[in-house]
């Protein structure tokens, strides 16, 4: 009989502590964004008005009787703790509704207090447990990785906090900075003497820290001859001659046979969505944008291209130069550029550059 007792008190208990725990619903939503930048003055807990909104917390008390309530935060990157506290409510109620702004913060809101008294949020202690942490932190921004918010909801106690009797929910900030996308070819920075490009289909290359949300757009505008595209035009002259369909994205390259027409300039340049904590990426695609300079170069046809470089050549053959002429026969090809002071000369410019050196006595250095 004895034995029957126990099994009864049990079972009794069981629906306590599992109702307990069960009185609350805790719900962050969204539940996770994405960054390429996340500035640490945008995250001030002396300011929490400033901050952007990032996500919303959601508490409800599922119960039958309007009670207070206990809300554990702790926040971490990369499984580092920087920040743990503990806020009571000010008085009994159904729900909640709580932001960041309330969260990361060292002034008591309008629903709670800290339950401890002289609490105040900061990183610096946190920041010395890593050095990447701590010079990212000191320069302005959070470094790669995760930032999670985690929070736990119990009905309001005097006792140690006890994760056993609290509901729980997390909220997390994927940060991947982005650098700049340098391009590589074909062409020239727009400001220099176009490049002579022929061939077909062209390749289209740059460089860029690729992250694992951020995709790339390119543009390529076309222009008549006798009218290349300068720093100061190219933004609004030119037609539209490919731009990267909606909802299409290019990786690291780009190679189809596009119809250039020989003789015109294109200039192109790439941008990718760049998402802040003002602008974050929620779930696929950004507002901002991230964008290379321009590059130009002039099309030309194979025929054409080989034409004015065996010209080139013919030219520079006249110099007499043994340097130039040893280079030709180890299977060196001149690139039909010349570039004084920085600026690049080709076609019927360069070549007269050329002629303007015969008779005079020159040096030739190769260079990388």
């Amino acid at each position: 009989m004895k034995r029957l007792i126990f099994i009864v008190m049990v079972i009794a208990l069981l629906p306590v502590l599992v109702g307990a725990q069960a009185n609350f619903s805790v719900e962050f939503y969204p539940s996770s964004i994405k960054v390429n930048n996340f500035s640490t003055a945008s995250f001030d807990p002396f300011e929490p008005e400033l901050q952007p909104i990032l996500t919303t917390l959601t508490i409800s008390n599922t119960g039958t009787a309007l009670v207070k309530i206990d809300l554990k935060l702790v926040l971490e990157w990369n499984n580092i703790s920087l920040v743990e506290t503990i806020f009571s409510s000010k008085d009994n109620r159904e729900s909640w509704t709580l932001t960041n702004r309330d969260l990361i913060t060292n002034e008591a809101s309008t629903f709670f207090d800290f339950k401890y008294p002289n609490t105040n949020i900061t990183v610096k202690d946190a920041i010395e447990k890593s050095p990447t942490l701590k010079s990212a932190v000191l320069a302005g921004y959070f470094p790669d990785g995760e930032l999670k918010f985690k929070v736990w909801v119990r009905e309001y106690s005097e006792t140690v906090f006890d994760n056993n009797n609290a509901v729980s929910d997390d909220f997390t900030i994927i940060i991947r900075n982005a650098g700049n996308i340098t391009l590589l070819s074909p062409g020239v920075p727009i400001g220099k003497t176009p490049a002579l490009v022929s061939g077909f289909p062209l390749s289209f290359l740059w460089n860029s820290q690729l992250t694992d949300f951020n995709k790339y757009k390119l543009i390529i505008k076309e222009f008549p001859p006798g009218n290349p595209p300068s720093l100061n035009t190219v933004d609004r002259t030119g037609a539209v001659f490919y731009e990267t369909p909606d909802g299409e994205n290019e990786n690291i390259g780009f190679a189809e046979f596009l119809p250039f027409t020989g003789g015109n300039y294109y200039a192109w340049k790439v941008t990718t969505a760049l998402a802040t904590e003002y602008n974050p990426i929620k779930q696929k695609t950004g507002n901002d944008n991230l964008s290379s300079n321009w590059y130009v170069f002039q099309f030309v046809d194979e025929e054409s291209a080989s034409t004015s470089i065996s010209e080139f050549q013919t030219h520079l053959n006249m110099l007499q130069n043994n340097t130039l002429l040893n280079l030709y026969t180890e299977g060196y090809v001149p690139t039909g550029i010349v570039i004084i002071e920085d600026t690049a000369y080709s076609g019927q410019d360069a070549i007269e550059l050329i002629d303007a050196l015969q008779g005079q006595e020159i040096s030739v250095e190769l260079k990388d």
